[in-house]
């Protein structure tokens, strides 16, 4: 796969994201559906937690990624949806540490909505990858 960054300017850098990936001569591509911080049974973790939500959700796309031969270097856009955008802007710093650690460079949006599907969940994260 080619991946071609295009950020036509630098302010995204502090928000941890990039404006667009232009990829090329990939060899498949994975799209995730919305991730939450759910137990193996379903049940939802860390209620009325967004770090701890977010570190599980973050932690169960790389488990999805992982069964598909991929990691977080090959996400090229993260959707975020959150029903307390505040508590998740008190977080945004420790989640793109988190990604960044991981070597993600994703194109995305953040939503603030009413309600998630998953009850008890606080943030839903969507993910495309290429590789």
């Amino acid at each position: 796969m080619k991946r071609d960054i295009i950020n036509p300017w630098t302010w995204q850098e502090a928000l941890g994201f990039v404006h667009a990936n232009k990829v090329s001569a990939a060899n498949s591509t994975l799209y995730v559906s919305g991730q939450t911080a759910s137990a193996s049974n379903g049940e939802c973790l860390h209620p009325g937690d967004m770090q701890g939500q977010i570190d599980q959700t973050l932690n169960n796309i790389a488990t999805i990624l992982e069964q598909a031969a991929m990691d977080f270097t090959h996400v090229v856009r993260l959707n975020i949806y959150t029903t307390d955008l505040p508590a998740l802007l008190g977080c945004h710093d420790h989640m793109v540490q988190r990604l960044q650690q991981r070597g993600c460079r994703h194109a995305g949006t953040l939503l603030g909505i009413t309600a998630l599907a998953a009850p008890g969940a606080l943030v839903e994260i969507e993910v495309t990858a290429a590789n």
